[in-house]
């Protein structure tokens, strides 16, 4: 056993896979706070500090933030030290971006219902940089909820800046601004249901999916720049076309076919039934 460890009391304790016996040495001065017992295997870590200014990881040697240079440092929640103990260097195991393009088309092509499967999946991605619980079905659901859904959006943006932030983004959308053009959205799309003009409908469907596509994109690029400083260029990876994206589309496809289809169609096909 090594000599930092000797005649040193121990923690022990419970792991689903394997029993894990901790000691921890009392002398806070040396940088070597924790080590691990697997299986024979010694497994050392240095006891990493939170940077307080942008939350940056620092090993306890460093007296200033190696990200930002501020000499402010927080303790690195249990959670976090946690999955650091069993030696995993990051808290994400994969990087999802979106590109912008891919954004707009599908938003475009779906009608603004894309916004269901952005918030799904852009949620989802967020639940690995928090130590947050989150749930990225019931999250997206709730935009079909009248005013909780706005508070939802608020929320939604106003992480992807607080992390942003972290590695020195400029805010460039806020989620006050977020709101806004959901608020407008679904009041265009109120409007919609009441138009009895055809051309009046398919307008104001336009620019409804127009609002939403501005929301998503701007959003989606704060969060592509987050990705892009947080991680690894060897991390960092396109997402992969999911099955919801393509059933979302196909949807909305077919939605904006029958909005194209004059309303004197329909008429005139119940008048022959």
């Amino acid at each position: 056993m090594p000599k930092a460890t000797r005649n040193m009391p121990y923690l022990a304790t419970e792991h689903p896979g394997f029993p894990i016996r901790c000691y921890r040495i009392l002398t806070m001065e040396c940088p070597l706070k924790l080590t691990a017992l697997r299986g024979g295997v010694i497994v050392r870590r240095m006891t990493d500090k939170l940077c307080a200014n942008c939350g940056e990881i620092n090993s306890t040697a460093s007296q200033f933030c190696s990200n930002c240079g501020v000499s402010e440092f927080n303790e690195v929640p249990p959670g976090l030290r946690d999955r650091l103990g069993d030696g995993v260097g990051s808290t994400r195991s994969s990087a999802v971006i979106v590109s912008g393009n891919r954004v707009v088309l599908a938003s475009v092509l779906s009608g603004g219902l894309y916004l269901l499967y952005w918030f799904y999946i852009t949620w989802k991605q967020l639940s690995r940089e928090t130590e947050n619980t989150h749930y990225p079905v019931w999250h997206a659901l709730t935009l079909l909820v009248p005013i909780y859904g706005l508070f939802r959006m608020h929320a939604h943006v106003r992480l992807i800046n607080e992390l942003a932030f972290r590695h020195r983004i400029a805010e460039t959308f806020g989620p006050s601004l977020a709101v806004v053009l959901l608020v407008l959205s679904n009041v265009l799309d109120w409007a919609s249901i009441g138009a009895t003009n055809y051309f009046a409908t398919v307008l104001i469907t336009a620019i409804s999916t127009a609002l939403v596509t501005m929301l998503m994109k701007m959003a989606q690029e704060v969060l592509n720049l987050y990705w892009g400083k947080a991680l690894s260029p060897s991390s960092v990876r396109y997402a992969r076309i999911g099955v919801g994206e393509l059933i979302i589309v196909i949807i909305g496809i077919i939605r904006w076919i029958l909005l194209f289809i004059p309303r004197s169609v329909y008429e005139q096909a119940e008048a022959s039934f």
